[in-house]
């Protein structure tokens, strides 16, 4: 028996997504690939643990009522606009599970989160790809999305952009969401990066939802409160979207724990997501000055907490960066896994100060020791 051919054939030419944040692999290297929060989580989170725990011999709450209201409070909608998340990724998931069949259309901008695509094709429906405008720091290409957008059910958005940390202002993705309202079509916009950006409240488009029914946001305590390992996260849109989407929904998504700690954060904690938001902001323009001066990259855009910039030297590619980097205990993404042209990029993130002083430190010496080598060469000719 080939179980390949019992198999839905939507799977088989699919591969699982590649992500960064592999810094545990390496010991003593410090991990600027993945974008957490730089101080860690609260330091009040094992207490909220341990009072959780005492609830673990009943189910949890199905609906996870309460951390659905703190979100609610937190974003200015009602609990009814809000849906609960084992992460964010288990709403990437669900969503095109809802709203997708084989053969539907979907446009997603490239490069961005590779989860999106996944999910999709999971369900049979094809990708429109539109590449971000590299000429403009990797925003939206407006145009092209509505060239494609009378073939497409939905759009997807990452608000920062992953990898790229384009942050586009709220005035634009509306406007998106509006016209894709007119024409009955979906939008689905990211923001789990966009708690660290210190501009946040100006940007988010949360509150926006309870006006059009086409629009689902989704986030999650991840990156905000750096606790990769307990997956909370939700989802906000329009009543009708987040009742289908609870259809559909796996039963106990949330253990209690995650109900208990994902509600006292969000009520009681946001002013440790509010400090590390502003230091970044300050430190980002710090590293941007003095990695610009190494010259191994083109110039490091200044718009997020996290940085994706293109190998200088046409002869490198990402995965030579990251190999001179490692032995000098630094980490950072190598974004070959985005595709062609991208073989040539790298993403890291900012860090706390003294952090931020490793990964400087460790790019001046790169760029030392490849002007070295190539001069070396040079005299060898």
């Amino acid at each position: 028996m080939q179980i390949q051919d019992l198999v839905k054939k939507e799977l088989l030419p699919i591969k699982r997504p590649v992500h960064g944040g592999h810094g545990w692999k390496f010991p003593g290297v410090e991990d600027f690939s993945h974008n957490l929060n730089p101080y860690g989580p609260p330091a009040e989170l094992p207490q909220l643990v341990a009072e959780a725990v005492q609830q673990l011999s009943h189910y949890p709450d199905d609906v996870s009522a309460d951390f659905r209201e703190a979100v609610a409070s937190f974003h200015h909608v009602s609990p009814e606009n809000v849906i609960a998340g084992a992460g964010s990724a288990e709403l990437i998931r669900l969503y095109p599970e809802v709203f997708l069949s084989r053969k539907s259309r979907v446009i997603i901008p490239r490069p961005t989160f590779s989860e999106y695509s996944h999910a999709c094709r999971m369900q049979g429906a094809n990708i429109l790809d539109v590449p971000l405008m590299e000429g403009d720091a990797f925003r939206l290409d407006m145009n092209a999305i509505r060239e494609k957008l009378p073939l497409a059910k939905a759009v997807y958005v990452c608000n920062p952009n992953n990898p790229t940390g384009t942050v586009e202002p709220r005035r634009r993705i509306m406007e998106l969401v509006e016209e894709c309202e007119m024409a009955g079509k979906l939008v689905f916009l990211d923001e789990t990066l966009l708690e660290l950006v210190e501009e946040r409240e100006s940007v988010s488009c949360m509150s926006e939802v309870r006006n059009h029914s086409n629009l689902f946001i989704i986030s999650s305590l991840t990156k905000s409160f750096a606790i990769p390992g307990m997956r909370v996260g939700y989802g906000v849109g329009s009543e009708e979207i987040v009742d289908m989407m609870d259809r559909a929904r796996l039963s106990w998504n949330l253990g209690v724990i995650e109900q208990y700690v994902g509600a006292k954060l969000v009520r009681e904690h946001q002013g440790h997501v509010r400090k590390a938001a502003e230091m970044m902001a300050s430190e980002r323009h710090r590293i941007k000055r003095a990695v610009d001066k190494t010259g191994l990259f083109s110039p490091l855009p200044d718009q997020c907490f996290f940085f994706f910039t293109r190998v200088s030297n046409p002869r490198l590619s990402a995965v030579d960066i990251v190999e001179h980097l490692l032995p000098r205990h630094v980490l950072v993404r190598d974004c070959s896994t985005f595709g062609r042209p991208f073989d040539r990029f790298v993403r890291f993130s900012v860090k706390t100060p003294e952090k931020n002083d490793l990964l400087i430190s460790a790019m001046e010496e790169t760029a030392r020791e490849m002007r070295s080598t190539a001069f070396g060469a040079r005299m060898h000719v």
